[in-house]
This record gives C-alpha cells, structure tokens and sequence, in this order.
C-alpha cells in the first residue's frame, strides 16, 4: 500500500485493496493487457483514483481515475473498437471508412455534373452539335 500511495500525487487515505487475477479481470477492465497478477489499490480521493501494483514488479504500474475513466470511454466510441477498446484496425471502422470516401467521391460527381461552369461547357458543345446536324439535314440550295 506505500508503493501505491508514493505513486499518487496527492495525499489520501486507502479505501480498498483488491487481488486481481486472470479471472477477475476482463477485456473491458481498465487495467486491462498488463501483468497479473496485481493488487488494485483504490483511494478516497474526489477523482476515485486507482493504483494497479502488479505482485511480481512491485512497482505501480497504472494510476487511473475518473477523467481517464470517461477518456476510455470516448476512446472507444471513437475507435468503435466495442470488445477491446484499444483495436483501432476493425472491420466496422474500415466499412464507415470506405462509405465516408464513396460519400465524399459522390460530393465531387456532383459538384462537377452541377456547376454552371461545367454546365455552359456541356451546353455550347450540344448546341454546336445541334446547329451541325440541323444544317446536315436541310436541304442544300443547289440540290433542288
């Protein structure tokens, strides 16, 4: 318990002490992918603080607190990574990243298929083209 209270920054008292082994820690905890096993050192501080001191390096290897709480939160959302948090390389991220680029590929079709100056282009050529068949098609002066 005094390694883990010399590894936290401020000065608070111990509110529990807890062995965690394989079994007591899931892909969601948040000491999560470290060695184990470990003693969870939680304090009576405002940010809920807690100190991960696995039993074999008996050195605090993780301080995590609220704030860290609602960072691996968001971390998640954002990632989309639901079952391990930390895989950012998803199957689910990488179909919304194809869909964002056919989105933004779609954006530019239709900005060039609808912008005036693309539009006067495609409108004097079909005009001109128009003007040359009209004159294919009458008939000549001298012909008749």
């Amino acid at each position: 318990m005094r390694i883990a209270q010399r590894g936290f920054a401020y000065p608070a008292a111990v509110r529990q002490v807890e062995y965690l082994t394989q079994d007591s820690v899931g892909r969601h905890h948040e000491y999560r992918a470290q060695p184990l096993p470990a003693w969870a050192i939680s304090f009576d501080h405002p940010s809920r603080a807690t100190a991960y001191v696995p039993a074999e390096l008996g050195v605090v290897q993780r301080v995590r607190a609220d704030r860290w709480r609602i960072f691996d939160f968001l971390w998640m959302l954002h990632t989309m990574d639901y079952a391990g948090r930390d895989n950012f390389n998803n199957l689910l991220l990488r179909a919304f990243s194809v869909l964002g680029l056919l989105t933004i590929g779609s954006g530019f079709l239709l900005f060039v298929v609808t912008s005036r100056p693309y539009r006067r282009r495609g409108r004097a050529s079909r005009q001109e083209s128009t003007r040359m068949r009209i004159a294919s098609d009458a008939p000549s002066a001298s012909g008749a």
